[in-house]
């Protein structure tokens, strides 16, 4: 069953780059395949042996881990990728769910990357972090369209400030606050230049409110009110 629907994804999907369409002969080329930048061997071999311990044949594993060569292959953050079918496979989900999990991930990492890069500034050393951030915000359901208009802004903007906000987004999105309100907060913290522990002050502000029963319109009237 795990070779059926796993196979189906492959041929439902792009065709394989370079490292991803080069099948591997035994378990032991696979697993030098899947050791790489990010990826401890450690890792690797636990993944392996949960594989093998499902059931699950060399190729429906090398299927499986598609994603994560793909990555690798674009020279995106295999590891973020990786991460999400350790996760699966702690929680027993099903094999195909797994796979499809990982597509996605990687769907969102590649538009993560597009999107950071919109903001017209030099891939410093905190890119892959925002990369990495903006990925996970976006696979929870936080749409494009928010961190476009973020990451466009004029003047550019500070690695460090932008992975908070972009945090700060996820969390206000997993609790109901509608994309628009929350791109006006982001933008609020990023005008203000806060730092983490500020916006993770304005996010639990918000939060509270909104367990309150207040609207976010009155919320938002009192945020930056100076406290007397």
């Amino acid at each position: 069953m795990y070779k059926i629907i796993l196979v189906g994804l492959l041929f439902c999907s792009a065709t394989w780059t370079c490292q991803a369409a080069t099948p591997s002969k035994d378990w032991k080329a696979l697993r030098e395949k899947t050791i790489m930048p990010g990826l401890a061997a450690e890792r690797v071999d636990q993944t392996l042996e949960q594989c093998r311990r499902k059931g699950m044949s060399l190729s429906d594993t090398e299927t499986l881990l598609r994603p994560v060569y793909e990555a690798n292959d674009e020279s995106l953050p295999a590891d973020c990728v990786f991460l999400k079918i350790e996760e699966g496979l702690a929680k027993q989900v099903d094999a195909g769910q797994v796979a499809a999990a990982a597509e996605f991930r990687l769907t969102c990492l590649s538009q993560a990357v597009r999107l950071v890069s919109s903001g017209r500034q030099a891939r410093g050393g905190g890119a892959q972090h925002l990369i990495m951030h903006t990925c996970m915000a976006l696979e929870s359901g936080l749409p494009a369209e928010v961190f476009q208009n973020i990451f466009s802004r004029p003047g550019g903007f500070r690695y460090g400030r932008m992975i908070h906000v972009v945090e700060a987004g996820e969390v206000l999105h997993l609790a109901g606050l509608p994309p628009s309100n929350i791109q006006l907060i982001m933008n609020d913290c990023l005008d203000r230049d806060l730092d983490g522990a500020e916006t993770l002050r304005v996010t639990d502000v918000i939060l509270t409110g909104l367990r309150e029963g207040k609207s976010f319109e009155s919320i938002h009237a009192a945020l930056w009110v100076p406290a007397n």
